[in-house]
């Protein structure tokens, strides 16, 4: 038996929530997306191929679609009090107009779990602003410090604040599931993109906020400590100095030092020593002792600046496999950073069977991310495609409430 089996979610998201809803449905939710008659406007969301969007594809997959008239939603009514769960993205009050708001449905079915995903929340001086991404980035603290030096800072990476938000708000509706179990309520759980933004900055969001003053020594490795950078592994190292370039791409590499990370860099002086001598006198160096070794005037930024050099001219040589296999070798703290394609090619995704490959209503055979985790005794799988629009509206109608409603609503 599935986790979730034996639960109903009506997912009336766009894409705004619609991992919401996948990542219930891959716990084995009955998971039903309900659109407007002419479709969720999340099927236009790019990256979009040439049989629509993969974003659709993606985030719709396991769920079962209906198609409603919300200006005549006959029978709906019938389907909510069937469901343990309702999803919404749609904006506070938007749902109230509809008649669909969480006061009035929990009045009407008080053991209702009812989920709202938004950019500040149901409640506040902004609750009703509109948002784009880029906003809610920066009302949520992460793009201030994603820049470099004193330059502006730059848009990070594809959409996926709501993202965030969504499996959050996942999190919450099993939170609130629990609780129903020992009240025999339901509750809303109310998203706000904006404060899920904390947990994406790896804890340093406030650190400037704070007090947070880099020791004499960081400064001279890491550069200026005011803005800290949240690309790539967050550390606070310039974005510059721990991105290099190879001869089929880039590489995540960081010259730490000291007693926690720095035998890392000794060891990765190491083995470019072992293919060149040339680079001897860097792996002769014990980098954990640099903090000591600059307080005492041994080591200064010119240094630093021939290990880097140095480190580029050996990397630019070397492919992304190269420096994976002998970061396994010699147990280096560097990894390639994967695009699109070595991700898909992934042996070690591969061997866990991360890709599902499903055939939509056209007859296409379609490859597509699988389950967001493995767990004990359960099969978490991509068990069906994203949904035609309607495609199962009378076969959920049927299944949920029975034929009275399904003549109704037609």
């Amino acid at each position: 038996m599935a986790l979730l089996e034996r639960y109903r979610v009506l997912d009336f998201t766009d894409d705004r929530g619609l991992l919401a809803g996948r990542m219930l449905a891959d716990l084995g939710a009955d998971v039903v997306q309900v659109e407007p008659l002419g479709g969720s406007s999340a099927r236009q969301s790019e990256p979009l191929g040439p049989h629509g969007s993969y974003f659709w594809d993606t985030y719709a997959a396991n769920k079962r679609g209906i198609a409603i008239d919300f200006e005549n939603p006959a029978g709906l009514h019938d389907l909510i009090a069937q469901a343990d769960v309702v999803i919404e993205s749609a904006g506070p009050g938007v749902m109230d107009s509809l008649g669909l708001g969480f006061e009035k449905l929990h009045t009407l079915f008080p053991r209702l779990v009812y989920v709202s995903i938004s950019a500040f929340g149901s409640t506040g001086p902004k609750a009703r602003y509109a948002a784009s991404d880029l906003v809610v980035w920066a009302a949520g603290g992460p793009l201030d410090p994603h820049r470099e030096a004193d330059r502006p800072p730059v848009r990070i990476s594809i959409p996926q604040t709501f993202l965030h938000a969504a499996a959050d708000a996942a999190d919450g509706a099993l939170l609130a599931l629990l609780a129903r179990t020992r009240t025999g309520r339901g509750q809303h759980v109310d998203v706000s993109a904006q404060a899920c933004l904390g947990t994406a900055t790896l804890g340093r969001v406030l650190a400037h906020t704070a007090g947070d003053v880099a020791p004499e020594w960081e400064k001279l490795v890491d550069g200026p400590a005011e803005k800290m950078d949240q690309s790539g592994s967050g550390s606070g190292t310039d974005p510059a100095k721990k991105k290099w370039r190879c001869a089929d791409g880039l590489i995540e590499f960081h010259l730490t030092v000291g007693r926690a990370s720095g035998a890392f860099t000794t060891a990765f002086f190491g083995w470019m020593a072992s293919e060149n001598p040339a680079y001897e006198r860097f792996a002769s160096i014990d980098w954990r002792e640099i903090p000591d070794m600059v307080a005492r005037g041994e080591f200064d930024d010119a240094r630093f600046e021939e290990a880097r050099s140095a480190v580029a001219e050996f990397l630019a040589g070397k492919t992304k496999n190269d420096v994976l296999e002998a970061a396994r070798e010699h147990r280096l703290l560097c990894v390639p950073i994967y695009d699109t394609g070595d991700v898909s090619a992934s042996p070690q995704l591969d061997a866990r069977g991360f890709y599902s490959t499903v055939v939509d209503d056209a007859g296409r055979a379609v490859r597509m991310p699988g389950a967001f985790a493995k767990i004990s005794g359960e099969t978490l799988q991509v068990r069906s495609p994203a949904p035609s629009i309607g495609q199962h509206t009378e076969e959920v109608l049927a299944d949920w409430v029975g034929t009275r409603v399904m003549e109704n609503a037609s």
